[in-house]
């Protein structure tokens, strides 16, 4: 693959430039990645690992202008790129394809040169002993977690071809001349980092780090993707069992938008720049894209006040988004970028259950969540096709904004996804469940000199 030669030959320079920006960190010099002894403590390694968590792209508005959270907002037309994006512009897409993937592949060189140099890392104490095995199992997890998300991008739904393409997959850092692995493989590689990732404590002080718990709820949401229904209830289930129903209440949900260390959240970024501001067109007038109107929480639900944003546009009120949003329109600074909160294992572990057959207990489980936010629980007569439905469309309420649902409608691909006119009024367009845009097109360079197979419908030239 000559394109990889010179992406991951090039990628000290990429990454180096996205981490120039980065303050709060003790970024690595870039000497650490030519010089094989240049990382022989725990203090270094764990500066160096710091950076990949740096250099993990943050695309979750992107996508959720893809899915169904938002619908256009009278301002909609002052952006060109986002309204062209919202409707599923081949261009647009193109555009970001090639970003997110060298992105995410700057994160696994980073992990992988990490993890050649563990093994020159000398410990004296206790204390450093736990540290070296801590980055060695994040460095894993974060290189399964990057992969995850290129899978997920750049590959059709599993269930509908496991063997098809998927990404390509890496030994180590350096040039490996490799095709696309099948979707299948990709998964059983994902989830031997993750079963690779051994941690000393169950959860980190900081919600900046991996964790045991992280790598529990990846596995688990892994195994949603890939149809392993039984151990997505198995590995959700030992994340939920770790929550704590304080963390749904109202006080519990604004702390994950607004506390700079949470015990609510499972695993964030941590971030020193600007984030979200992109929606908003100025202060004044408002933004540039709404929630989904069909997307509003009950009037007693606590999620309701720190998710959403009423604001008057157009001489009506109209419902923002909250969460960043919000802190961003407060001027309150942001510190983390939440990945995986408890919430979310209660959706993989109840649609898992959905999926098998076991209604009550999918019920039951997410009747638990929702007494603790205060929506309507569902009642014992509900089907399993009518108890899916309410899970998926809470699930996409719980995420709004998030970058989430566009992944689960791809994943699920049961209905068309529509394209509204503004303010939600009318439906203007529709994209079908089998439009080939679902899939990512492969960098255009990657196709034609490392001769990768283009994904249907891209152009391969």
């Amino acid at each position: 693959m000559k394109r990889n030669k010179l992406v991951f030959r090039n990628i000290i320079i990429g990454v180096s430039s996205i981490l120039l920006t980065a303050c709060s960190l003790n970024i690595p010099p870039q000497d650490m990645y030519s010089d094989p002894d240049a990382i022989t403590n725990v203090s270094n390694a764990r500066s160096f690992l710091a950076s990949a968590y740096q250099a993990y792209p943050h695309h979750e508005y992107d996508f959720s202008l893809l899915g169904n959270d938002f619908v256009p907002t009278s301002l909609s037309v002052k952006n060109i790129t986002t309204s062209n994006l919202y409707n599923w512009n081949d261009l647009e897409i193109s555009k970001i394809a090639p970003s997110l993937w060298l992105d995410y592949y700057n994160v696994i060189a980073i992990c992988d040169g990490t993890l050649e140099r563990m093994d020159a890392v000398v410990t004296s104490t206790d204390d450093e002993a736990k540290e070296k095995q801590n980055i060695i199992a994040e460095a894993k997890a974060l290189k399964a977690l990057a992969y995850f998300q290129l899978l997920k991008i750049f590959a059709p739904a599993y269930d509908l071809n496991p063997d098809a393409p998927g990404i390509v997959l890496k030994d180590r850092l350096g040039r490996e001349d490799k095709p696309r692995s099948s979707i299948r493989d990709c998964v059983a590689t994902i989830n031997q980092l993750l079963s690779e990732a051994n941690f000393t404590d169950e959860t980190s002080q900081r919600n900046g780090w991996l964790s045991a718990t992280a790598v529990k709820y990846l596995q688990a949401d892994v195994a949603l993707y890939s149809g392993d229904y039984a151990t997505a209830i198995s590995k959700g289930n030992e994340v939920i069992a770790k929550s704590n129903d304080s963390y749904f209440t109202s006080e519990g949900l604004n702390s994950l938008w607004t506390k700079e260390n949470y015990a609510g959240r499972i695993f964030a970024f941590n971030t020193n720049t600007t984030y979200y501001s992109a929606i908003q067109y100025s202060a004044a007038e408002g933004d540039y894209f709404c929630v989904n109107p069909k997307l509003l929480f009950e009037n007693n639900d606590a999620r309701r006040t720190s998710f959403y944003y009423p604001f008057t546009m157009n001489g009506s009120s109209r419902t923002l988004l909250g969460k960043y949003n919000r802190s961003n329109k407060l001027n309150q600074t942001i510190t983390y970028i939440n990945l995986m909160r408890y919430a979310g294992a209660y959706y993989i572990v109840a649609e898992a259950y959905c999926r098998k057959g076991e209604t009550e207990a999918a019920r039951t489980l997410m009747n638990h969540y929702w007494a603790c936010v205060g929506r309507t629980e569902a009642p014992a007569t509900v089907s399993a096709q009518d108890l899916l439905a309410l899970i998926l469309t809470d699930k996409q309420c719980e995420f709004a904004g998030e970058g989430v649902n566009f992944f689960d409608l791809k994943r699920t691909h049961t209905t068309a996804l529509p394209r509204y006119s503004q303010w939600g009024n009318s439906v203007s367009n529709s994209i079908a469940t089998n439009d080939y845009r679902w899939t990512f097109p492969i960098p255009k360079a990657d196709v034609r000199y490392n001769h990768l197979e283009q994904n249907a419908g891209w152009p391969t030239n």
